[in-house]
């Protein structure tokens, strides 16, 4: 499999603007999938890309609400909803948590995986050596620091300047050390905030155990939840909308 090495822009690769809402970007993915989806006749590399694009869109997206709101319970915690046409395209799940640690101190992440939607069916063989390219589109590690939801976000950190420096090392040492499809980082009004794409599921969870050893050897720590969007693997295409 051929891994994206370099820079896209996936809002004109979905064709959206900077403030489109989540709802937008699904949208344009969906409409666009149905065009370059390789079950439509497209080919593979145009719709990973693609994927790629609504991926990093909606970790974007999901990092902004994060200021504001706590990670959302799973479909299965969630309130019941009315009948919907399709299954479920997202849930989400809480998972490392180093409560012993600072608040101040511990790291937001999202592991952020764009998986296809497979029937009970095809579901039964899926641990039978099929390969991830045909399980997953791709994986991220979205980090936020310091960490939104933290209950003395009001109160200056101390040692602001030096978990920033610690942050921009750990993740340099993490793009090197991983096999990162793609990555991104900045640091703006005293905020760190990285992206780290992986082609599947076993880079990304290694990735994410690397960085939380990294984090607490540097005395630092991690809250982190798991994100899954869900893509049909096969779609029902209307030809007069392709």
């Amino acid at each position: 499999m051929s891994l994206l090495s370099f820079e896209i822009d996936p809002n004109k690769v979905l064709g959206v603007t900077a403030d489109a809402s989540l709802e937008q970007i699904r949208d344009a993915y969906r409409q666009k999938a149905k065009k370059y989806h390789p079950d439509a006749g497209g080919e593979d590399w145009a719709f990973r890309i693609l994927s790629q694009a609504y991926e990093l869109l909606c970790s974007a997206r999901v990092v902004r609400a994060a200021h504001f709101e706590a990670p959302r319970p799973s479909a299965a915690r969630a309130a019941p909803k009315a009948p919907r046409r399709e299954p479920s395209a997202e849930t989400v799940h809480a998972g490392l948590h180093d409560k012993h640690v600072d608040p101040s101190h511990l790291v937001a992440v999202e592991h952020l995986c764009v998986r296809y939607l497979w029937d009970q069916a095809s579901y039964l063989w899926l641990g039978q050596g099929v390969p991830e390219e045909r399980r997953f589109l791709s994986c991220s590690l979205n980090l936020s620091w310091p960490d939104a939801l933290r209950p003395d976000r009001d109160d200056p950190i101390p040692d602001h300047a030096a978990i920033l420096e610690i942050l921009a090392e750990i993740f340099d040492a993490l793009i090197i050390s991983t096999r990162v499809v793609n990555s991104r980082s900045s640091i703006e009004d005293e905020r760190f905030s990285g992206w780290l794409s992986y082609a599947g599921f076993d880079g990304s969870s290694k990735a994410l155990q690397i960085l939380h050893d990294s984090l607490r050897s540097r005395g630092l720590g991690l809250r982190q939840w798991s994100r899954d969007l869900f893509i049909p693997r096969a779609w029902q295409f209307d030809r007069k909308e392709a």
